[in-house]
């Protein structure tokens, strides 16, 4: 008569303490109840899957069914405000997730869950070099936070959620033009062969100073830059570039 087979174990790192290993019996049908449930989720993540050690939305997004043996339905975003120069730019976004556990042992009105979640986005709370995509960044934000509460994961935040490189500035700096938009405009410039200082006097932009230059004035600059060079119809009175315009 043969041996047993023992079952299989695996070795877990705990989040708490990523230097202590701990041996979880691998067949053991974890919940999101267990001690162990954040870190069996976790382990489910690929190394490039993680920043710091925080889960990524997209990972999240990749182990959600497995992990809760379920099957998603719906996954929609919701944009609740939109940015504005009266709103500093912020924009906030609902993430709802919808799905149906596969547990047989469950009645069908029990089965089917609905989380959300949401995030809001602006120049003081969102890395630099994202800043100008608050609506995307919300969203990922959100998406990420309904993931995390769907899993039940524990004293874990997604990557996106944290903020490493944000300038502290006021308000008022940051509803001004920012340096991409200024290189836009030398860019374009230069190749539509256009005087930036008469387009801005066209457009009734009368700042004398072109780093005061409110945001949405710059955005203003920017579209019909870009409708020129579309239509490659180009006012008489706008042509020819010069370097001294900043």
């Amino acid at each position: 008569m043969g041996r047993p087979k023992k079952e299989a174990v695996a070795e877990l790192s705990t989040v708490a303490n990523p230097g202590v290993v701990i041996k979880a019996n691998a067949r053991l049908n974890l919940t999101p109840n267990d001690l162990e449930w954040t870190d069996h989720v976790l382990g489910l993540l690929s190394e490039d899957e993680k920043i710091a050690g925080n889960p990524t939305t997209d990972g999240l997004r990749r182990i959600f069914e497995q992990a809760l043996d379920c099957v998603v339905i719906q996954a929609t975003s919701d944009v609740v405000q939109s940015p504005t120069v009266d709103n500093e730019r912020r924009a906030t976004v609902t993430h709802n997730l919808t799905y149906i556990l596969n547990d047989g042992s469950l009645p069908d009105n029990l089965k089917r869950r609905s989380v959300t979640g949401s995030a809001d986005v602006y120049w003081g709370n969102c890395d630099k070099v994202y800043r100008n995509h608050p609506v995307a960044v919300a969203e990922t934000r959100a998406e990420g936070r309904a993931l995390r509460r769907a899993l039940k994961l524990r004293k874990v935040v997604a990557a996106e959620e944290l903020a490493k490189e944000v300038d502290h500035i006021d308000a008022d700096s940051a509803n001004k033009i920012n340096n991409t938009q200024i290189n836009f405009f030398e860019v374009f410039g230069k190749r539509l062969n256009i005087n930036i200082s008469k387009l801005l006097e066209k457009l009734a932009i009368n700042e004398k100073n072109v780093y005061n230059i409110a945001y949405d004035d710059a955005v203003k600059v920017i579209t019909t830059l870009s409708g020129y060079q579309q239509s490659n119809d180009i006012p008489q009175d706008v042509i020819g570039y010069e370097d001294n315009w900043k």
